[in-house]
């Protein structure tokens, strides 16, 4: 377990008593540049799907959060198979964790009645390896529009470094499509004061019909 870690959820912002510094700053604008910047792409489900774990966004189920419309990382039901379970990772680049550390990205779910996609997230100490990374229990991503979540770590001292990972998660049979967007890190100064949690995890009910990439 990392020392002073802490994960938080939430919708609305984070206030720091100093400026940020951003160590990353990915709008996923083009899925076959991530590689060359540190991130790492892992399908760790039951293998056979059909789809990669973690794809350019299909514009024609919901637009980017901002950007060109496609310009967002999908996942959904078909990185499984018919009875497997889904474990598609998406993990940073590796950034220092000398100061208070504070992660934002956005989520949004495709609607589909009967239906729903489960996220987790969390950090390692700068390994790549699955088992490494401590992970916050999965929760359902809300439909209808962009969510904005933030993770919080605290100072691990002069040259540590982390990585932070999206694992999409749960049953294929009860998945449908999700999106990720807009993800930040940002360095704190100083200590950060948390402000958590404005409202529930709700998710919209919105009939659509499933979608496959």
């Amino acid at each position: 377990m990392m020392k002073k870690a802490l994960l938080v959820l939430a919708f609305s912002g984070v206030a720091a008593s100093a400026q940020a510094g951003a160590l990353i700053n990915e709008g996923f604008d083009n899925l076959g540049d991530l590689a060359g910047k540190g991130w790492v792409i892992d399908n760790a489900g039951t293998p056979g799907g059909s789809t990669p774990a973690w794809y350019q966004g299909d514009q024609s189920i919901f637009p980017a959060q901002e950007g060109a419309a496609n310009s967002y990382l999908a996942s959904n039901y078909n990185n499984a198979p018919i009875g497997g379970e889904l474990s598609s990772w998406l993990i940073t680049p590796e950034f220092s964790t000398a100061m208070n550390v504070i992660v934002s990205f956005w989520l949004r779910a495709d609607a589909l009645a009967g239906y729903s996609d489960q996220i987790a997230f969390g950090f390692s100490n700068g390994s790549t390896s699955l088992t490494d990374f401590t992970l916050e229990p999965a929760f359902t991503v809300p439909t209808g529009e962009w969510t904005l979540y933030k993770a919080h770590i605290g100072p691990q001292g002069a040259g540590s470094t982390a990585r932070f990972a999206l694992q999409y998660t749960g049953a294929a049979d009860g998945a449908n499509y999700v999106g990720v967007d807009t993800l930040a890190v940002n360095a704190v100064p100083e200590p950060a004061s948390m402000l958590i949690l404005a409202g529930g995890l709700a998710a919209l009910t919105a009939a659509r019909r499933r979608r496959s990439n």
